[in-house]
């Protein structure tokens, strides 16, 4: 419902085993909780939906590949982190995959209003919000204003999404986006870089950065020439592969 806006009674009825009857009883509890609206067929969800076509198409790219670097960078998650969530098609991959199960006492500070209506959902992780202009074409927040912001609140991870990297470095699409993610990863002791083979050795407008040797590239690419110059940047000390 969450994810898609919109359910229907007889694929509920085949995925969970049970008959339609039980299902339109359980909906109508569900409404009267002001949880959801019946409609014919099925019931719809009170909230907007979520994704905007153009991240639609996004989300559409790589998917396989996004849920095994979710996969990988949940296990990067651990008791008590206070983790920066960047905005993205993967990083709301990772973030769905890492409330599945969330550790203990974890915090996550985002400028992702997709992250925040994911992670708003489960009261007992703690959210703290880095605000700035509003940008509708990636649904985040930007602000070169936020030194004051990273002053006061401190994260241990940042796992980051981009447009493109190369052997010289990540990118981004916009200048504002580059210096917003440029503060980030100045803030945060460890980077985590989720990037599925679209973003990978592909330029974009904007270079956030050059390879320092200290990020952590999180990719699931089964492209043997692809991977062989990851591995190649991996052992001139670029970044590590994960």
């Amino acid at each position: 419902m969450n994810k898609y806006g919109k359910i229907y009674s007889s694929s509920l009825a085949e995925e969970l085993g049970v008959s339609e009857v039980t299902v339109r009883s359980d909906l109508k509890k569900l409404e009267n909780l002001g949880l959801l609206k019946r409609v014919h067929g099925g019931a719809i969800s009170l909230r907007p939906h979520r994704y905007d076509p153009q991240f639609q198409e996004q989300i559409a790219v790589d998917v396989e590949e996004k849920k095994i670097i979710a996969e990988k960078a949940v296990h990067l998650v651990e008791k008590n982190d206070i983790i920066f969530v960047d905005s993205g098609s993967t990083t709301l991959f990772f973030t769905e995959k890492l409330l599945e199960t969330p550790p203990l006492n974890l915090t996550v500070v985002t400028n992702s209003l997709y992250v925040i209506n994911t992670v708003v959902q489960y009261p007992e992780i703690k959210l703290v919000v880095l605000g700035g202009y509003f940008q509708y074409g990636t649904m985040n927040f930007l602000d070169l204003e936020i030194n004051p912001f990273f002053d006061r609140y401190h994260v241990n991870k940042a796992f980051m999404g981009i447009n493109g990297l190369d052997e010289k470095g990540y990118y981004s699409s916009t200048l504002l986006e580059a210096e917003t993610k440029k503060l980030i990863v100045k803030a945060s002791p460890k980077i985590y870089i989720l990037a599925s083979t679209s973003k990978l050795f592909r330029k974009s407008l904007v270079r956030i950065k050059d390879w320092s040797g200290s990020e952590a590239l999180v990719t699931a690419s089964t492209d043997e020439n692809i991977m062989k110059k990851l591995k190649e940047c991996e052992e001139e000390g670029k970044f590590t592969v994960i």
